[in-house]
Parts: structure tokens; C-alpha cells; sequence
């Protein structure tokens, strides 16, 4: 009421220049224009191994688990050496213009040589790689949730893998805030496993510690490597 009551004596006082504000209303508001939407990055499998929970779980493995853990680095570091050997002499012959066919066995043997290494190695992982991934998976049943808050947040309307850009600015960085999202939504995950459970379709990153070096590809027509990761 008491708005009501100066518009009206504004208009009063105004009265004089009523056809003049009629010969020239004011102009309409010009509409608020939203912040406009734009792509962004982000790295899904570091937002979820950054978050508060995979770190705690991390850490109660390595407590739990520390001497299945012992034990797998003290046979994988002599087979970690082995293979980096055998791809340094493999980069050796690339550059001494070996013969491709000798390069070609040598490839071969070192994929049947790497492929037993990692099937020697699975068991002794496996103890503390199956609570790891349990609490990945925890945590992973969110990530969609956290996703679309993220981008919401930030007002991202498109989304892709860091692999896919060549060049982007910090900015445009988004794992930073699904990892945040996350950390509201998942505060805390358990790493006793059920014992019927078995770990879901979407693989792991990063969860077994490398073994495989990097080998350099011999020149078409050779076999492509099956080690580098």
C-alpha cells in the first residue's frame, strides 16, 4: 500500500508531462541473457579414485592386505626388470635396422613372454585387488548422479574424455567437480566384500599395478603389440 500510494503521487506531480509520456513510452526491459553453456572435460576413472572414499578404502587395503601386497611386489618388481630388458633390446634392434622377421620373433616372444607374466601375477593380485574393486564399484553407482550435477553446476552441455581433446584450457577441466559431487554422495564405502559378489560389466582402471613396459611397434607389415598400456 504505501508503494501504491507514492507511485500515485509521483503521478501527480507528474501530470503536466502526461502527453509527453504518452508521445514517447519508455522502452521495454531488454531480457536478462543466461550464461551460455559450453563443453568441458573431464577423467571419470581420476575423479573416482580422487575421491575421499577410494582413498580411505585404499589406505585400509594396504593395511589389511600388506603382506599379500609384499609378496606380489617382491615377484613382480624381478618381472617388471625382466621385461624391461627384453624391450630395450627390442628398441635396440629397431634402431640397428635388425631384419623384420628377426624383429617380428622377438616382438612375438616378448607378448607370450609378458602374457605369462601377467597370468603368474593375477592370483597373487587378486586378494587385494577384489576389495579395491568392490569399493570402486561403490562408488562408481554414483558416478552418473555426480556427473549430471557437475555439468549442471558449471553449465556444461557436452562432456568428453580428456584423450579426446588436444588442447583445452584448465578451465574446461570438470574431474576436479565430479570428484566433489562424489564426495557428497559417497562419503564412505565398505572393502568386506560379499562373497557372492563378482565385479560389474565396467572394467576397473588402474587397478593392477603395471608390469608391461613400453615396447616401440616394429614397421608395418609386423604383428602390432598387444603389452603398452
Amino acid at each position: 500500500m504505501t508503494k501504491l500510494l507514492k507511485s500515485a503521487a509521483i503521478l501527480a506531480a507528474l501530470a503536466p508531462c502526461a502527453a509527453l509520456a504518452q508521445t514517447a513510452p519508455a522502452p521495454a526491459p531488454a531480457p536478462v541473457a543466461s550464461a551460455p553453456a559450453f563443453p568441458a572435460i573431464a577423467d571419470l576413472g581420476a575423479a573416482v579414485r580422487s575421491t575421499n572414499a577410494f582413498r580411505t578404502a585404499a589406505q585400509q587395503v594396504q593395511t589389511q592386505y600388506k603382506a599379500q601386497i609384499d609378496a606380489y611386489n617382491a615377484r613382480s618388481t624381478p618381472l617388471q626388470q625382466e621385461l624391461e630388458r627384453s624391450a630395450q633390446e627390442i628398441r635396440t634392434l629397431q634402431q640397428n635396422n635388425t631384419p623384420q622377421a628377426t624383429l617380428n620373433q622377438r616382438v612375438q616372444a616378448f607378448q607370450t613372454r609378458q602374457q605369462a607374466i601377467q597370468t603368474e601375477l593375477a592370483p597373487l593380485a587378486a586378494p587385494f585387488e577384489r576389495p579395491l574393486a568392490y569399493a570402486e564399484e561403490q562408488i562408481t553407482a554414483k558416478l552418473d548422479q555426480a556427473v549430471r550435477a557437475a555439468m549442471n553446476a558449471k553449465r556444461v552441455n557436452l562432456l568428453l574424455r580428456p584423450e579426446a581433446i588436444a588442447f583445452a584450457l584448465p578451465t574446461a577441466n570438470i574431474t576436479a567437480d565430479v570428484t566433489q559431487q562424489l564426495n557428497a554422495l559417497v562419503p564412505s564405502v565398505s572393502i568386506a566384500v560379499p562373497a557372492n559378489w563378482q565385479p560389474g560389466q565396467q572394467q576397473r582402471q588402474g587397478a593392477t599395478p603395471p608390469v608391461t613396459p613400453t615396447v616401440p611397434a616394429p614397421a608395418a607389415p609386423a604383428p602390432r603389440r598387444g603389452g603398452s598400456r
